[in-house]
């Protein structure tokens, strides 16, 4: 969602729920029997959806508002890669972006891999049991698991670096 983040909060749900309802109309061609008829296919995708819109939507507003105005910048997400802080960076601000990025990534720490790991036995239970095609939906929890092991402490150590480099300005400016 890095890309969508000066985009107003409706758009953003829109986006959303037009995406994961062409993903939820295609995956009925698995998931339901063939004799439904497509106007319930298309009833059931328009449903799930709206309500995914919405709810993330709404997730994806509270997280907003967590990092504050900071996060409507570019380069905090460039920063937060990187690992480097802005010359130009405005400790107030990055301070509560970094302090909300590094929470989260904590209890992404323990929560990710626990989830990931779950779909896979999910997944991995289903394809055996019965249409290969959830094969497909396990690797892809694999990969998500394998970027959330990679990804995780890299941007726990990015981010306490920048407070630390935050302090360290901080301490400069009080001289």
């Amino acid at each position: 969602m890095d890309s969508m983040r000066g985009w107003p909060l409706w758009a953003v749900m829109v986006v959303l729920a037009v995406a994961f309802g062409g993903f939820w109309y295609l995956s009925t061609f698995v998931t339901m029997p063939a004799d439904v008829p497509v106007g319930i296919r298309v009833a059931a995708s328009a449903v799930s959806g709206t309500a995914f819109g919405v709810l993330f939507g709404f997730w994806i507003g509270r997280q907003r508002r967590g990092v504050g105005p900071a996060g409507r910048q570019r380069a905090l997400g460039r920063a937060i890669r990187r690992g480097e802080l802005p010359a130009d960076a405005d400790p107030a601000q990055w301070r509560q972006a970094l302090e909300h990025y590094q929470q989260q990534y904590r209890r992404q720490r323990w929560f990710g891999p626990v989830v990931f790991v779950l779909a896979i036995v999910l997944e991995v239970s289903l394809a055996v049991t019965g249409r290969p095609v959830f094969w497909f939906a396990a690797a892809i929890f694999l990969v998500f698991l394998v970027v959330t092991l990679v990804q995780t402490p890299r941007v726990l150590r990015n981010t306490a670096a920048m407070l630390v480099e935050l302090d360290r300005r901080d301490a400069t400016d009080t001289r």
